[in-house]
Protein backbone atom coordinates (compact mmCIF):
# COMPACT_ATOMS: atom_id res chain seq x y z
CA UNK A 1 0.00 0.00 0.00
CA UNK A 2 0.99 3.48 -0.59
CA UNK A 3 1.58 5.62 2.64
CA UNK A 4 3.27 8.90 4.06
CA UNK A 5 5.90 7.75 6.07
CA UNK A 6 8.58 9.86 8.53
CA UNK A 7 11.83 8.16 8.30
CA UNK A 8 13.44 10.39 11.34
CA UNK A 9 11.75 12.79 13.52
CA UNK A 10 11.48 16.23 12.11
CA UNK A 11 10.30 18.68 9.50
CA UNK A 12 8.47 18.27 6.20
CA UNK A 13 11.84 17.02 4.52
CA UNK A 14 11.42 13.82 6.85
CA UNK A 15 7.98 12.70 5.20
CA UNK A 16 8.11 10.72 1.81
CA UNK A 17 5.36 8.48 -0.30
CA UNK A 18 7.02 5.16 0.11
CA UNK A 19 5.24 1.44 -0.07
CA UNK A 20 4.32 -0.75 2.93
CA UNK A 21 3.25 -4.22 3.16
CA UNK A 22 -0.64 -4.08 3.76
CA UNK A 23 -1.53 -4.71 7.82
CA UNK A 24 -3.50 -7.56 8.28
CA UNK A 25 -6.14 -7.29 11.32
CA UNK A 26 -5.51 -9.35 14.18
CA UNK A 27 -8.10 -10.27 17.17
CA UNK A 28 -10.79 -7.47 17.51
CA UNK A 29 -9.21 -5.10 14.76
CA UNK A 30 -10.48 -3.53 11.61
CA UNK A 31 -8.71 -2.61 8.18
CA UNK A 32 -10.20 0.28 7.04
CA UNK A 33 -9.32 1.41 3.40
CA UNK A 34 -8.88 5.21 3.96
CA UNK A 35 -10.79 7.51 2.19
CA UNK A 36 -9.85 10.74 3.60
CA UNK A 37 -7.68 11.78 6.82
CA UNK A 38 -7.93 14.15 9.28
CA UNK A 39 -4.69 16.54 9.40
CA UNK A 40 -4.32 17.78 13.12
CA UNK A 41 -1.71 19.68 15.07
CA UNK A 42 -1.07 16.62 16.76
CA UNK A 43 0.15 15.19 13.46
CA UNK A 44 3.04 18.06 13.10
CA UNK A 45 3.93 17.42 16.73
CA UNK A 46 4.04 13.76 16.33
CA UNK A 47 5.90 13.91 12.87
CA UNK A 48 8.72 16.13 15.14
CA UNK A 49 9.46 14.34 17.95
CA UNK A 50 7.26 16.03 20.61
CA UNK A 51 5.13 13.02 21.23
CA UNK A 52 8.08 10.80 21.87
CA UNK A 53 6.94 10.62 25.38
CA UNK A 54 4.39 8.52 24.96
CA UNK A 55 5.13 6.78 21.19
CA UNK A 56 7.96 4.39 20.82
CA UNK A 57 8.75 5.13 16.75
CA UNK A 58 9.54 2.35 14.79
CA UNK A 59 10.71 3.90 11.74
CA UNK A 60 9.53 4.12 8.85
CA UNK A 61 6.74 5.17 10.99
CA UNK A 62 2.91 6.68 9.72
CA UNK A 63 1.46 9.94 11.35
CA UNK A 64 -2.05 10.39 11.21
CA UNK A 65 -4.42 10.35 13.81
CA UNK A 66 -8.03 10.84 12.10
CA UNK A 67 -9.28 8.31 9.58
CA UNK A 68 -12.69 7.76 7.63
CA UNK A 69 -13.24 5.09 4.81
CA UNK A 70 -14.94 1.87 4.84
CA UNK A 71 -14.35 -1.47 6.49
CA UNK A 72 -11.86 -3.87 4.75
CA UNK A 73 -11.97 -6.12 7.12
CA UNK A 74 -11.90 -7.83 10.42
CA UNK A 75 -10.16 -9.78 12.50
CA UNK A 76 -11.74 -12.43 15.29
CA UNK A 77 -14.34 -11.24 17.90
CA UNK A 78 -15.48 -8.28 15.61
CA UNK A 79 -19.32 -7.86 14.93
CA UNK A 80 -21.62 -5.19 13.53
CA UNK A 81 -18.44 -3.88 11.25
CA UNK A 82 -18.88 -6.10 7.65
CA UNK A 83 -16.95 -4.90 4.92
CA UNK A 84 -18.10 -1.83 3.24
CA UNK A 85 -19.41 0.13 6.38
CA UNK A 86 -18.77 3.54 6.12
CA UNK A 87 -16.82 4.42 9.22
CA UNK A 88 -14.39 6.95 10.68
CA UNK A 89 -12.43 6.64 14.03
CA UNK A 90 -9.28 7.91 15.89
CA UNK A 91 -6.14 5.30 14.83
CA UNK A 92 -4.27 4.15 17.32
CA UNK A 93 -1.25 5.83 16.51
CA UNK A 94 -0.78 7.48 20.15
CA UNK A 95 0.25 3.42 20.99
CA UNK A 96 2.89 3.90 18.38
CA UNK A 97 0.86 1.68 15.32
CA UNK A 98 0.93 3.02 12.37
CA UNK A 99 -1.75 5.84 11.56
CA UNK A 100 -3.83 7.56 8.59
CA UNK A 101 -2.04 8.93 6.15
CA UNK A 102 -1.60 5.56 4.70
CA UNK A 103 -4.18 3.92 1.40
CA UNK A 104 -5.33 1.33 4.80
CA UNK A 105 -5.04 1.40 8.23
CA UNK A 106 -5.85 -1.04 11.48
CA UNK A 107 -7.66 0.19 14.34
CA UNK A 108 -9.27 -1.18 17.82
CA UNK A 109 -12.81 -2.02 16.47
CA UNK A 110 -13.90 -0.28 19.57
CA UNK A 111 -12.65 2.87 18.49
CA UNK A 112 -14.38 2.61 15.00
CA UNK A 113 -18.01 4.32 14.54
CA UNK A 114 -19.96 4.43 12.03
CA UNK A 115 -20.62 7.72 9.53
CA UNK A 116 -23.73 8.88 9.82
CA UNK A 117 -25.79 9.27 7.00
CA UNK A 118 -25.38 12.40 5.02
CA UNK A 119 -22.09 13.04 6.07
CA UNK A 120 -19.24 12.66 3.52
CA UNK A 121 -15.78 11.00 3.72
CA UNK A 122 -13.85 14.19 4.19
CA UNK A 123 -16.39 15.85 6.60
CA UNK A 124 -16.24 12.77 8.45
CA UNK A 125 -12.11 13.07 8.52
CA UNK A 126 -12.72 16.08 10.19
CA UNK A 127 -14.13 15.38 13.32
CA UNK A 128 -12.36 12.56 16.13
CA UNK A 129 -9.76 14.31 17.55
CA UNK A 130 -11.33 18.20 17.53
CA UNK A 131 -14.51 16.86 18.54
CA UNK A 132 -13.54 14.53 20.83
CA UNK A 133 -10.75 17.21 22.50
CA UNK A 134 -13.94 19.97 22.31
CA UNK A 135 -15.81 17.57 24.46
CA UNK A 136 -13.65 16.95 27.11
CA UNK A 137 -12.34 20.78 27.63
CA UNK A 138 -16.25 21.39 28.02
CA UNK A 139 -17.69 18.30 29.70
CA UNK A 140 -14.97 16.28 30.82
CA UNK A 141 -12.28 19.34 32.80
CA UNK A 142 -14.80 21.91 32.45
CA UNK A 143 -17.74 20.21 33.97
CA UNK A 144 -20.15 22.95 31.92
CA UNK A 145 -23.74 22.60 32.96
CA UNK A 146 -26.90 24.13 31.57
CA UNK A 147 -27.32 27.88 32.48
CA UNK A 148 -23.97 28.71 32.75
CA UNK A 149 -21.79 30.90 30.81
CA UNK A 150 -18.52 30.20 28.84
CA UNK A 151 -15.72 31.87 26.52
CA UNK A 152 -14.05 29.76 24.10
CA UNK A 153 -10.89 31.48 22.81
CA UNK A 154 -10.40 30.63 19.13
CA UNK A 155 -14.00 29.92 18.08
CA UNK A 156 -13.76 29.58 14.85
CA UNK A 157 -11.20 26.87 14.55
CA UNK A 158 -12.18 22.95 14.49
CA UNK A 159 -11.85 22.94 18.47
CA UNK A 160 -13.44 25.83 19.36
CA UNK A 161 -16.75 25.50 16.92
CA UNK A 162 -17.36 21.94 18.22
CA UNK A 163 -17.02 23.53 21.82
CA UNK A 164 -19.30 26.07 21.43
CA UNK A 165 -22.02 23.70 19.80
CA UNK A 166 -21.77 21.09 22.53
CA UNK A 167 -21.77 24.22 25.16
CA UNK A 168 -24.89 25.37 23.09
CA UNK A 169 -26.87 22.16 23.46
CA UNK A 170 -26.39 21.69 27.01
CA UNK A 171 -27.91 24.80 28.03
CA UNK A 172 -24.96 27.35 27.70
CA UNK A 173 -24.70 31.12 27.23
CA UNK A 174 -21.26 31.36 25.08
CA UNK A 175 -18.63 34.05 24.00
CA UNK A 176 -16.41 33.20 21.43
CA UNK A 177 -12.84 35.34 20.68
CA UNK A 178 -12.12 35.23 17.06
CA UNK A 179 -10.80 37.39 13.91
CA UNK A 180 -13.85 40.09 12.38
CA UNK A 181 -13.91 37.60 9.27
CA UNK A 182 -14.99 34.80 11.49
CA UNK A 183 -17.97 36.71 13.67
CA UNK A 184 -21.13 35.87 11.74
CA UNK A 185 -19.59 32.44 10.99
CA UNK A 186 -18.93 31.66 15.26
CA UNK A 187 -22.49 32.86 15.89
CA UNK A 188 -23.91 31.14 12.89
CA UNK A 189 -22.98 28.09 14.91
CA UNK A 190 -24.39 28.96 18.12
CA UNK A 191 -21.99 31.85 19.63
CA UNK A 192 -24.19 34.65 21.96
CA UNK A 193 -21.36 36.83 21.89
CA UNK A 194 -18.35 37.39 19.63
CA UNK A 195 -15.47 39.17 20.18
CA UNK A 196 -13.06 40.40 17.70
CA UNK A 197 -9.91 39.53 19.22
CA UNK A 198 -7.68 41.59 16.97
CA UNK A 199 -9.81 45.34 17.35
CA UNK A 200 -11.85 44.61 20.92
CA UNK A 201 -10.43 44.46 24.59
CA UNK A 202 -11.21 41.14 25.26
CA UNK A 203 -11.37 41.68 29.18
CA UNK A 204 -13.88 44.27 28.76
CA UNK A 205 -16.09 43.08 26.06
CA UNK A 206 -16.27 40.28 28.23
CA UNK A 207 -16.89 41.93 31.15
CA UNK A 208 -20.08 43.35 29.28
CA UNK A 209 -21.38 40.56 28.32
CA UNK A 210 -20.98 38.80 31.67
CA UNK A 211 -20.95 41.01 35.04
CA UNK A 212 -19.71 38.84 37.21
CA UNK A 213 -17.23 36.75 35.09
CA UNK A 214 -17.89 33.31 33.01
CA UNK A 215 -18.31 29.62 34.78
CA UNK A 216 -16.11 28.50 32.03
CA UNK A 217 -12.91 29.47 29.72
CA UNK A 218 -12.21 26.93 26.70
CA UNK A 219 -8.61 28.32 25.73
CA UNK A 220 -7.99 26.34 21.95
CA UNK A 221 -5.02 29.01 20.81
CA UNK A 222 -2.58 28.75 23.75
CA UNK A 223 0.74 30.79 23.28
CA UNK A 224 -0.48 32.84 25.79
CA UNK A 225 -2.46 34.78 23.51
CA UNK A 226 -5.64 35.31 25.90
CA UNK A 227 -4.99 38.11 28.07
CA UNK A 228 -5.47 37.77 32.04
CA UNK A 229 -8.27 34.44 31.67
CA UNK A 230 -8.60 33.76 35.24
CA UNK A 231 -9.51 37.73 35.65
CA UNK A 232 -12.25 36.42 33.33
CA UNK A 233 -13.44 33.90 35.71
CA UNK A 234 -16.74 33.79 38.07
CA UNK A 235 -15.72 32.82 41.73
CA UNK A 236 -15.17 28.98 41.89
CA UNK A 237 -14.81 29.97 37.95
CA UNK A 238 -12.32 26.81 35.89
CA UNK A 239 -9.77 27.96 33.15
CA UNK A 240 -9.20 24.79 30.33
CA UNK A 241 -6.41 24.57 27.90
CA UNK A 242 -6.54 22.36 24.98
CA UNK A 243 -3.05 20.24 25.07
CA UNK A 244 0.09 22.08 23.80
CA UNK A 245 3.48 20.35 23.71
CA UNK A 246 5.65 23.47 23.84
CA UNK A 247 7.80 23.99 26.52
CA UNK A 248 6.96 27.57 27.47
CA UNK A 249 2.98 26.60 27.04
CA UNK A 250 3.82 24.23 29.65
CA UNK A 251 5.89 26.70 31.89
CA UNK A 252 2.74 28.88 31.40
CA UNK A 253 0.26 26.84 32.65
CA UNK A 254 2.18 25.02 35.69
CA UNK A 255 2.38 28.81 36.65
CA UNK A 256 -1.54 29.50 35.99
CA UNK A 257 -2.96 26.71 37.94
CA UNK A 258 -0.05 27.46 41.03
CA UNK A 259 -2.22 31.54 40.41
CA UNK A 260 -5.59 30.08 39.91
CA UNK A 261 -5.59 27.58 43.79
CA UNK A 262 -4.76 30.81 45.34
CA UNK A 263 -7.94 32.85 43.79
CA UNK A 264 -10.06 29.98 45.01
CA UNK A 265 -10.47 29.24 41.27
CA UNK A 266 -8.86 26.08 38.91
CA UNK A 267 -7.35 25.72 36.19
CA UNK A 268 -6.21 22.52 33.84
CA UNK A 269 -5.25 21.55 30.52
CA UNK A 270 -6.83 18.96 28.39
CA UNK A 271 -6.81 16.41 25.34
CA UNK A 272 -8.93 14.47 23.90
CA UNK A 273 -9.37 11.10 25.74
CA UNK A 274 -8.24 8.93 22.36
CA UNK A 275 -8.95 6.91 21.16
CA UNK A 276 -12.59 6.93 22.24
CA UNK A 277 -15.20 5.35 20.12
CA UNK A 278 -17.57 5.89 22.83
CA UNK A 279 -17.72 9.46 22.99
CA UNK A 280 -17.22 9.68 19.27
CA UNK A 281 -20.06 7.57 18.81
CA UNK A 282 -22.33 9.93 20.88
CA UNK A 283 -20.72 12.95 18.92
CA UNK A 284 -21.52 10.90 15.92
CA UNK A 285 -25.50 10.38 17.15
CA UNK A 286 -25.49 13.98 17.71
CA UNK A 287 -24.25 15.06 14.18
CA UNK A 288 -26.97 12.43 12.92
CA UNK A 289 -29.44 14.34 14.47
CA UNK A 290 -27.80 17.54 13.16
CA UNK A 291 -27.41 19.26 16.72
CA UNK A 292 -23.41 19.53 15.49
CA UNK A 293 -21.84 21.16 12.32
CA UNK A 294 -18.57 19.62 10.68
CA UNK A 295 -15.82 22.31 10.35
CA UNK A 296 -15.26 24.07 7.41
CA UNK A 297 -13.10 22.12 5.07
CA UNK A 298 -10.30 22.09 2.61
CA UNK A 299 -9.19 18.95 0.69
CA UNK A 300 -5.80 18.19 0.41
CA UNK A 301 -3.90 15.91 -2.39
CA UNK A 302 -2.42 12.98 -0.86
CA UNK A 303 0.82 13.52 -2.10
CA UNK A 304 0.71 17.47 -0.54
CA UNK A 305 0.77 15.77 3.33
CA UNK A 306 3.87 17.71 4.13
CA UNK A 307 2.76 20.90 2.97
CA UNK A 308 -0.50 20.44 5.09
CA UNK A 309 1.23 19.81 8.08
CA UNK A 310 3.55 22.96 7.44
CA UNK A 311 -0.01 24.99 6.90
CA UNK A 312 -1.31 23.67 9.77
CA UNK A 313 2.03 24.52 11.81
CA UNK A 314 2.48 27.58 10.37
CA UNK A 315 -1.37 29.15 11.54
CA UNK A 316 -1.96 29.92 7.80
CA UNK A 317 -4.86 27.08 6.49
CA UNK A 318 -7.88 28.40 6.59
CA UNK A 319 -9.94 26.24 7.36
CA UNK A 320 -9.67 22.50 8.60
CA UNK A 321 -7.96 20.33 6.25
CA UNK A 322 -8.21 16.65 4.93
CA UNK A 323 -6.05 14.34 2.88
CA UNK A 324 -7.76 12.89 0.20
CA UNK A 325 -6.18 9.57 0.23
CA UNK A 326 -8.75 7.41 -2.04
CA UNK A 327 -11.78 8.10 -4.09
CA UNK A 328 -14.47 5.17 -2.43
CA UNK A 329 -17.97 4.54 -3.02
CA UNK A 330 -20.61 4.79 -0.63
Amino acid sequence: MKAIVIDRVGGSDAMKLADLPMPVPGPGEVLIRVAYAGVNPADWKCREGYLGAFIEYTFPFVIGFDAAGAVQASGDGVDGLPPGTRVFAQTDVGAGKWGAYAEYVVVRHDSVVPIPDGLSFAEAAAVPTPALAAWAGVFDDGGLRGGQKLLVHGGAGAVGMFAIQLAKHAGADVAATCSAANRQYVESIGCDRSIDYRSDDIGHALRAWAPRGVDLVIDAVGGGTLPDPLGMLAPGGMLVSIMTLAAADAGRLAATADEAARRGLRATTTFSRMPSGERLGQIAARLARRQLRVPRIESVPFGQAARALDLVQSGQAKGKLVLHIADIGG
